[in-house]
């Protein structure tokens, strides 16, 4: 097994680790956990899944609860430009070293279990249980812990306890791992719910509402479904939202929400919701939600420039309602990489739906998963869109997106590989480091 010291080893070994892979049975990761005298026991937790919006709701409640005087940690992904954005303390990323410690001796314990019959970790489970290492360690009192995918067998359900659930918007999304229809991959997510730890569910659709419902009273869980009609945006700004939500004893409780797109007000309504259930004060909670700093999601990084991480049909229709908002007389850009597993042809068709861009700039991204440029255009082309421009490379396609724009909105969306690229260049040229020419 080989020795991490530095962490450019710690990198160059979890780049040997394949991203996407066959799951290990959760007792692989359990008796890891075993090894190391189940860490995730010594703080309270809160752990979160659904298809959209759950890192959203996550970096909300770590907000929370940090600005209620916790010591927070939060496990989320995926990552936007390193991977140490996943794992963060106060808000913090975890520091270089603190990573390499933490994997070696995530790979010394390793060793012991497959000395006696254990598999090898894949990549997230190996980085979730090295997480867990590193909360121990810097003494955290409270852990937000997004899943990586589904709920039922992620490696993050393997914590014995939860004091609280949250299962944000369920719809259509790696469905060749979690099942066809809306209701299959509820069930899913629905198998985090632990025993008597109330669970705060995003209630919009009966039909996966109705099988969350059910999970939670199999498990003698309080069932709190946030319905469209208990929220509504009582005032939009530039940059961010005004809030009511109706609490249980039908008084209201105004947020600011520190986002411009609506889809975050059912974010910041369940993490309010959860908050709330487990006894923090109404004071707090919006001091937390307005503090919350979470990119990518409808971000603007320049004057009139968008970078959003909708990667599925239902995130695209969301974001489709905030293009027409923002857009002038239906003129916008669009810059547009999706992987190759997503339904590609579904996200272009809920991108498109009722807006005629002005342009498209079409690229690639994700490696071994990306879906070749000329592919796409097709699927935009199908959609009835007329000025498409291919670009495969993601800098020059960025470079030709802000030139083409002109003085309309350029919105860039289809993969958090995309969201990631893009902000890692924006940051270059704060930094001045090389950077993109002469595009402006």
């Amino acid at each position: 097994m080989k020795t991490i010291r530095t962490y450019e080893e710690a990198v160059s070994y979890m780049e040997t680790l394949p991203l996407f892979t066959k799951k290990n049975d959760l007792s692989e990761v359990s008796r890891m956990l075993d090894l190391l005298g189940h860490p995730e026991d010594g703080f309270r937790l809160i752990h979160v899944a659904g298809t959209n919006g759950k890192g959203s709701t996550c970096a909300f409640l770590e907000a929370i609860f940090r600005q209620a005087g916790f010591k927070t940690g939060l496990f989320t992904s995926p990552h936007l430009i390193r991977i140490n954005e996943r794992i963060r303390v106060q808000n913090r990323e975890i520091p270089d070293d603190a990573f390499a410690e933490a994997l070696a001796k995530v790979l010394q314990v390793q060793k012991v279990h497959m000395q006696t019959g254990g598999k090898r970790l894949t990549w997230f489970e190996t980085l979730f249980v090295l997480s867990l290492c590193y909360f121990e360690k810097s003494g955290i009192d409270l852990l937000v812990c997004e899943t990586g995918l589904g709920g039922r067998l992620d490696a993050t359900n393997t914590i014995r306890k939860a004091d609280g659930v949250v299962i944000t918007s369920v719809s259509l999304d790696h469905t060749q791992y979690l099942g066809d229809t809306v209701e299959k991959i509820a069930w899913e997510k629905a198998g985090i719910i632990r025993l008597g730890a109330p669970v705060i569910y995003c209630a919009k659709d009966p039909r996966s509402a109705r099988v969350i419902a059910e999970a939670a009273h199999e498990k003698h869980a309080e069932p709190i479904g946030l319905t469209p009609d208990l929220y509504t945006v009582t005032e939009r700004k530039h940059a961010s939202l005004q809030v009511g939500l109706t609490k249980k004893d039908g008084n209201r409780l105004s947020l600011q929400v520190p986002f411009a797109a609506e889809y975050q007000a059912e974010n910041a309504c369940l993490a309010a919701l959860c908050a709330l259930r487990l006894g923090a004060k109404e004071e707090t909670i919006r001091s937390g939600i307005a503090h919350t700093e979470w990119p990518g999601r409808m971000q603007e990084i320049r004057p009139d420039v968008y970078v959003d991480g909708a990667h599925n049909p239902d995130a695209a229709l969301r974001l489709n309602s905030e293009i027409r908002r923002i857009g002038r007389n239906g003129r916008v850009w669009l810059l547009t990489a999706i992987v190759s597993d997503k339904n590609h042809s579904e996200i272009v068709r809920s991108l498109c739906s009722g807006i005629d861009f002005a342009g498209v700039v079409v690229t690639s991204v994700g490696g071994d998963r990306q879906l070749g440029a000329q592919v796409l255009a097709e699927e935009f082309r199908a959609a009835g869109l007329k000025r498409i421009e291919i670009e495969p490379d993601v800098e020059k396609a960025y470079q030709l997106a802000l030139r083409e724009k002109k003085d309309n909105p350029l919105i860039c969306t289809g993969s958090l590989y995309l969201a990631g690229e893009i902000l890692a260049m924006e940051k270059r040229l704060r930094s001045g480091l090389p950077h993109l020419g002469s595009a402006g």
